[in-house]
């Protein structure tokens, strides 16, 4: 059965969210990461602080092999990063366990904030004791299984917000194709920024992925 945990992760534990925001006012917040194999791609958005600065920086490093923007909205950017994992770091482990980043936050040198799916206990139990024998130390905080109980826990990984933003998309043709109504007019419709509706969408939908692929069919 599939395994939801939260963690915060001292930022000299986790050599790539240090080289993203130490030192800064910057905050950065991952989309979702599926490591696949010895690689793992993050795709994130960064807000608040110097992005010029910022993007120069990244550029620079050493580890960087790649470093795009994507998007701009507002004064969030987006960006994909290739970056080489030293042996041993924490999304190693991550990576070796089959877990998925469902969610990370970093500020400045404050503790990332990361909420993980492992597979299974077994694998999030491999996940411990790697992170253990590699000196990775962390603490955790919330941990959720999920179950095949039925449509009520179905009912349960979505939040009420992520719910309203997808029955209404649904209802005006947002997933038909072609669309039958752009993400600008539902965020007016609710009142709220484009963004704030796309976050609402994309988790909502990855919440039933993972419980349709990872939870029910256990």
């Amino acid at each position: 059965m599939a395994v939801i945990i939260e963690l915060s992760l001292p930022s000299e534990n986790f050599p790539l969210g240090t080289m993203l925001t130490a030192g800064t006012e910057l905050h950065i917040e991952f989309e979702r990461i599926v490591p696949v194999g010895g690689d793992v791609v993050p795709i994130f958005w960064a807000w608040d602080g110097d992005l010029d600065a910022f993007e120069q920086r990244v550029r620079e490093d050493p580890n960087v092999q790649q470093f795009v923007e994507i998007d701009q909205v507002e004064n969030r950017r987006l960006y994909l990063l290739n970056w080489d994992i030293p042996p041993g770091a924490f999304l190693e482990g991550l990576t070796v366990a089959e877990g998925i980043i469902r969610n990370a936050h970093g500020y400045g040198d404050d503790d990332w904030e990361f909420e993980l799916l492992f597979p299974s206990q077994d694998q999030l139990t491999r996940f411990h004791n790697l992170s253990r024998d590699n000196g990775i130390e962390y603490t955790l905080g919330k941990m959720q299984a999920l179950s095949d109980a039925g449509a009520s826990q179905l009912a349960n990984i979505v939040t009420d917000k992520q719910r309203e933003a997808l029955v209404l998309a649904f209802q005006r043709g947002y997933f038909e194709t072609p669309r039958q109504v752009t993400l600008s007019e539902l965020a007016d419709e609710l009142d709220i920024s484009q963004q704030s509706l796309s976050d609402r969408i994309r988790h909502g939908i990855e919440a039933v992925v993972e419980y349709v692929l990872f939870g029910a069919s256990q």
